[in-house]
């Protein structure tokens, strides 16, 4: 089955309400004004019954003195009942009545009018038919043993307000329905406009793939928060891209230079059995550690390409303890180099993030150290920075900004191993922890480098006040 599309849905949601809204109003309209003639009536059969009265000789006679079978005689000319006399009739116990009137305004009587003239029940009051098809409410009251008696009123003036009542309100809820239905229409019209233009983004964003689509998010309704949320989506998406092609781009270049030394290598060994001069053993040694050398460096480089290519992380974060991170990461650099002194002083720093990718950034700073000097290493976390201090020659103001660059390798290191990725790596996965890296000169010589990310209780509150900014 086809569903329709979300304007159509608004709008018969819309429209479906308010009709049940104003059909529930005039049902409620209708039998509260039902209930209320039907009140009115009761009380004046209450009140005609009361009346029943006779004046005879010039002297009025109260009910209880008039003969209950004077009720089915017509009246002389010194017997004249009241005006309820026209609608009372009287009610036998064996349920025969007669009427003083009409006869068409005879009604039959009921077994519970019955129980009334025997003295068996109060009083009886409901609708009835007369005999000419009259619709009238009855009230039967006990009149005297074996007797009792019936005043009536016609319906026929409520049940003309009633049908005028419910075609009044049939017109209105009709009335109504269709404005519900064109005013819903409008509404979802507006509410779906916006849907519309995130809709006509999405799909322009499929079909061209260009990612600089942005979408006003002016408001601070859902459909706002829905179009910041597609923006920041294809800006993140964006710099991916972008970040990818300059990966791609620099990552060629690098591969470039150990694969055209590595081809040499190996074509030199090659001519040298070619031309029947093979070389000598040491000279063979030398090229065959010098391609190992290039094939480990080739290693190393696919391995901080495909760390880095992560562009986002792999785990959950979650709260980490920052200092245990910085000491575990010691421990494995002190394995690797076990005569080397590494000076601490670490305090407790509770973040939000992914361990193992922290741990490799500290891990990354240390490799950086170990690499360009033979003294001790200082390695501190204060106040959520992480500094690793080393002792070597230092970069100058420019290299030092240069320094957190892919591929970017001082001058004074082309010699040493390495791809230049380490560094980036340490940048890349602390801007996915919200922190900021630093380069700078040591007090007494040498490099100050690391990061600083701040605290999961700076977090969380930065993330309170940006939700209640946005609302």
């Amino acid at each position: 089955m086809k569903r329709l599309p979300l304007r159509a849905n608004m709008a018969l949601l819309a429209a479906a309400t308010t009709a049940a809204a104003i059909v529930a109003a005039s049902v409620l309209a209708w039998v509260a004004t039902k209930h209320t003639l039907r009140e009115q009536v009761d009380a004046s059969l209450g009140q005609r019954l009361f009346r029943v009265t006779a004046v005879q000789d010039g002297t009025t006679v109260t009910r209880l003195n008039v003969s209950p079978e004077a009720i089915c005689t017509p009246p002389p000319p010194d017997l004249v009942l009241d005006d309820a006399a026209p609608d009372m009739q009287l009610v036998r116990a064996d349920g025969t009545g007669c009427a003083s009137t009409d006869p068409d305004h005879v009604i039959e009587a009921t077994a519970a009018e019955r129980e009334v003239a025997q003295g068996e029940r109060g009083s009886v009051l409901r609708d009835a038919t007369t005999a000419d098809g009259t619709h009238v409410r009855t009230l039967t009251y006990p009149y005297g043993e074996g007797y009792a008696v019936r005043v009536s009123r016609s319906l026929e003036e409520v049940d003309t307000a009633m049908r005028e009542l419910t075609l009044i309100l049939g017109l209105v809820a009709g009335l109504g329905v269709l404005l519900a239905a064109g005013a819903g229409t409008v509404v979802a019209r507006i509410v779906v406009r916006p849907v519309d233009r995130l809709t006509e983004a999405a799909e322009h964003v499929a079909d061209t793939e260009d990612l600089d689509v942005r979408i006003d998010a002016s408001g601070r309704d859902e459909i706002a928060r829905l179009s910041t949320a597609f923006n920041a989506m294809t800006e993140r998406l964006a710099g991916s891209r972008r970040r990818q092609r300059q990966l791609i781009a620099d990552s060629s270049h690098e591969l470039r230079t150990p694969l055209t030394s590595l081809r040499t290598n190996i074509e030199w060994l090659m001519r040298s059995e070619d031309r029947g001069r093979p070389l000598g053993p040491k000279q063979r040694r030398q090229i065959e550690q010098a391609v190992l050398g290039q094939v480990d460096e080739l290693s190393a480089l696919i391995g901080e390409l495909g760390a880095l290519a992560r562009d986002e992380p792999v785990r959950e974060h979650v709260p980490v303890e920052l200092d245990q991170v910085v000491l575990r990461a010691v421990d494995r650099a002190q394995r690797r180099d076990p005569a080397r002194r590494f000076d601490l002083r670490i305090e407790p720093w509770l973040v939000r993030g992914d361990p193992a990718a922290l741990e490799r950034a500290v891990l990354n700073l240390l490799d950086n150290a170990l690499k360009f000097t033979d003294g001790p290493i200082a390695v501190s976390l204060l106040s959520g920075q992480v500094a690793v201090y080393d002792t070597g020659s230092g970069l100058s103001g420019v290299d030092q900004g240069n320094a957190f660059e892919r591929f970017w390798r001082a001058p004074a290191a082309r010699e040493l191993p390495g791809s230049g990725l380490g560094l980036a790596i340490v940048a890349d996965t602390v801007g996915q922890h919200h922190g900021t890296v630093f380069f700078t000169d040591a007090p007494g010589g040498g490099s100050r480098v690391g990061f600083g990310i701040p605290s999961l209780t700076e977090l969380s509150a930065d993330a309170t006040e940006t939700h209640t900014a946005g609302f």
